[in-house]
């Protein structure tokens, strides 16, 4: 069980997700979650599952790890996040045309 083809195994799971090619210092995974379901039986997945939830948080993804339900498969998925818009910056009160 080496670490790179566990990384090289966790980049074609995360583009077989539908996750394009990553941009060098770009942080284009906001607003996405990814789950990892693990049962723990098998320590290649596990560590395939913890370099992929390392390059989706360095990406600025959020992850989130579980445990399968009784006959659920190990998996990953992707999951988009709606995240409430900050508020805009409007007129400030006092400030009209006539109050100089």
């Amino acid at each position: 069980m080496s670490w790179k083809r566990a990384q090289l195994h966790a980049e074609s799971m995360l583009l077989n997700l539908g996750l394009s090619a990553p941009a060098k210092g770009k942080k284009d995974l906001r607003g996405k979650q990814i789950v990892l379901v693990d049962d723990g039986q098998n320590q290649y997945r596990t560590m395939c599952f913890t370099i992929a939830a390392k390059i989706v948080r360095r990406r600025g993804g959020e992850v989130v790890l579980k445990s399968p339900d009784p006959g659920e498969q190990p998996h990953a998925k992707i999951v988009d996040i709606a995240r409430p818009q900050p508020a805009g910056k409007g007129p400030r009160p006092g400030r009209g045309v006539n109050n100089r």
